[in-house]
């Protein structure tokens, strides 16, 4: 190629891309993700009196699993925004009225307010006990002490869990009941199961670590059983016997009936009964 040819296939070649990059400009950038709503992490819950519907200030709304808590305003009404993604069980209560536990949802797709009605306290009569001051039961309580007297399950009554503010509900439990031990999960959480049976489900079953956890009822509200998977698990680790007045478990046939649901018998039952004052 003579010098000249060689000079003029340059020019043309400098052309020739100078073309295409004219024709093929750079893209344009991405726009900006944009940003998540998370609106439905403060769904309100507002309190009212049944008797007259006036709003309740100062009721306590608490996350009975973990125990945060807030309470409400003038308006009768709180901000959930302290429920965890999902929601959880929680608990309002106020002196002079009665205790209300209810299951609540936190997510996109739940984000209506919700209105709870307290009714006032029913006065109860004395229990006179021997060699003590008069002493009054409350009506979550009754059923526990029934079953109490009734001589199936184990029992931890309020004096004990008192005794233990500083322990978590799990030591307690553990330490006071035959038949349940903690196991380690996920993030450092302590859940509780069955110390005589390793596995959930069929007698055969194979597991590498122990599943048969305990179903557990609060304020007879179910908050986990076998049918839910590992869904809604409690944290016995940081669950606080400050926030309970009594429990009761139960395993194999001294189960109640009225708690034998999705094979509980076998993993074995707790009943929690939060603390009214």
């Amino acid at each position: 190629m003579s010098k000249r040819e060689y000079v003029f296939a340059a020019v043309m070649l400098g052309l020739c891309g100078g073309f295409v990059r004219a024709q093929n400009p750079p893209s344009p950038p991405a726009p900006a993700a944009k940003p998540a709503n998370y609106a439905y992490r403060y769904r309100v819950l507002g309190v009212y009196d049944e008797q007259t519907g006036d709003p309740l200030e100062g009721v306590e709304v608490a996350d009975v699993l973990n125990g945060n808590k807030s309470l409400t305003t003038k308006t009768g009404t709180v901000s959930l925004f302290f429920l965890p993604d999902g929601g959880g069980l929680v608990r309002v209560r106020k002196l002079g009225y009665e205790v209300q536990t209810l299951t609540v949802s936190i997510s996109p797709a739940d984000t209506t307010p919700i209105t709870v009605v307290l009714s006032h306290a029913t006065q109860l009569a004395a229990v006179v006990v021997k060699d003590s001051a008069p002493k009054y039961i409350s009506p979550a309580l009754r059923g526990f002490d029934e079953r109490r007297r009734g001589g199936q399950g184990h029992f931890i009554t309020d004096t004990m869990l008192r005794k233990n503010d500083n322990h978590s509900l799990g030591d307690v439990i553990t330490s006071n009941v035959p038949g349940v031990m903690m196991a380690p999960g996920r993030g450092g959480a302590k859940y509780l199961v069955s110390s005589r049976r390793m596995c959930s489900g069929p007698a055969l079953r194979a597991c590498r670590q122990s599943d048969c956890y305990v179903s557990v009822y609060v304020d007879n509200a179910k908050i986990f059983d076998a049918s839910m998977g590992t869904n809604g698990l409690p944290d016995f680790g940081r669950m606080s016997p400050v926030e309970y007045a009594a429990a009761e478990f139960y395993q194999g046939a001294e189960v109640p009936p009225e708690y034998n649901s999705s094979g509980a018998a076998a993993c074995g039952v707790l009943l929690l009964w939060t603390r009214e004052r």
